[in-house]
């Protein structure tokens, strides 16, 4: 409904996605062999929670219903030049990545108020490893606060046309959005938020390597080390380094495909696909980093993140991480960060990471082989270890 200046909701929205839909859905068809199932007998206030594949995916979810969407973005959106177009248009939702926006909260609580529907991918960033990002339970809370409907969609494919680690788009013989399950407020009402945040989690886990579909591509290995940054044959980190359909490890030499199946043939270690091989390496760069290790990338760029301003340049072309700082330093630069004092590391991007810090929005920027994500890892598993460490120490 169009109330007054202070609604979220506008009736410009509504026609701006109805022009979208009916602009876009062919190019979507063209371009990524997209199809939206549609979904006619759901109407809002709902929250859409969605698995986030590709970079294309809130308009891919938007495809399927006949009423504008309000999703949840970054900060990044909201750096753009053309950000004041966006949210006159299409009116995102301002959410910090990674660290609790109670702003983000309210705006959504105001929409469902105001009869509108709001999209979120509880993930809050794309996969890297094909399945679903980790992710908390304050989805499943906002769905609690919302009492509206809750549709659960599902996007398939994605992750094989549009890797986000990847640099051209795959063409796929499937890619597919559609909506899987909605859960009624008089359903979910009596789930405890636990309850609800794993029903969520179970419906939203889409596996497009288990799928069968084929992805072609001539170059569907490059920049997988975006991804894959240790290698598990000789421990090495940084050492992974892609061309066409290979990948391989300048440290030790081992060697594999990437198959049009999203496979790793034949496997390294044991690891036949991105997933296993993902989660491998999460753990064991903290355990290296736990005991002494680091990791460091030149060539990169330092900048602050200031919501609806332009980025500001900061000095410093070198970033390190180890297990009480990160630092990004330069000629006659050296900033340093105690771990300790940051809130929360995200991966921006393909080749980006945001660091919060005493109420700043610090981001750097590598170059193109650049895998910002190990330092979400390194940063997020000594989180986890010292609240392990604590909560020991408590009982004792």
């Amino acid at each position: 409904m169009d109330n007054g200046k202070d609604t979220w909701v506008k009736k410009r929205h509504a026609r701006t996605f109805a022009f979208l839909r009916l602009a876009m859905t062919p190019f979507f068809k063209l371009r990524y062999n997209y199809v939206p199932e549609r979904a006619p007998g759901i109407k809002p206030p709902c929250l859409i929670v969605f698995n986030h594949q590709a970079s294309m995916d809130p308009f891919f979810v938007s495809d399927s219903f006949g009423f504008p969407v309000y999703f949840f973005a970054s900060d990044d959106i909201f750096n753009l030049k053309v950000s004041p177009l966006i949210r006159y248009l299409v009116a995102p939702i301002p959410k910090s990545k990674s660290v609790s926006d109670l702003n983000a909260v309210r705006t959504a609580l105001k929409i469902f108020r105001e009869g509108g529907a709001v999209g979120v991918a509880p993930e809050g960033n794309r996969t890297l490893s094909g399945r679903l990002w980790e992710t908390d339970d304050s989805i499943a809370k906002l769905a609690k606060l919302s009492k509206v409907p809750l549709v659960i969609y599902n996007l398939c494919g994605g992750y094989g046309t549009d890797p986000r680690w990847g640099g051209k788009i795959r063409r796929g013989t499937k890619y597919v959005g559609r909506v899987k399950r909605v859960i009624s407020p008089d359903e979910y009402k009596n789930m405890s938020v636990a309850e609800l945040f794993a029903t969520i989690k179970t419906e939203l886990d889409v596996d497009d390597a288990a799928s069968g579909e084929r992805y072609k591509s001539r170059r569907r290995a490059e920049y997988i080390e975006r991804a894959l940054y240790m290698c598990p044959n000789c421990g090495a980190a940084g050492s992974i380094y892609s061309k066409g359909v290979r990948f391989g490890c300048r440290n030790c030499g081992v060697r594999a495909g990437y198959t049009e199946d999203l496979k790793i043939s034949p496997p390294v270690c044991g690891f036949d696909r991105i997933y296993p091989w993902y989660e491998w390496q999460k753990k064991e760069i903290v355990r290296s980093v736990a005991e002494g290790g680091g990791v460091s990338d030149g060539g990169i760029l330092f900048r602050e993140s200031v919501k609806f301003r332009r980025k500001v340049k900061l000095g410093g072309d070198k970033v390190e991480m180890n297990g009480q700082t990160l630092t990004v330093s330069g000629k006659g630069v050296g900033h340093v960060y105690p771990l300790d004092e940051i809130d929360a590391v995200t991966a921006v991007g393909k080749k980006k990471f945001n660091f919060y810090h005493k109420g700043k929005i610090l981001q750097v920027k590598g170059n193109r082989r650049f895998c910002s994500v190990k330092y979400v890892h390194i940063f997020n598993g000594l989180r986890a270890l010292a609240a392990q460490k604590k909560s020991e120490e408590d009982k004792e």
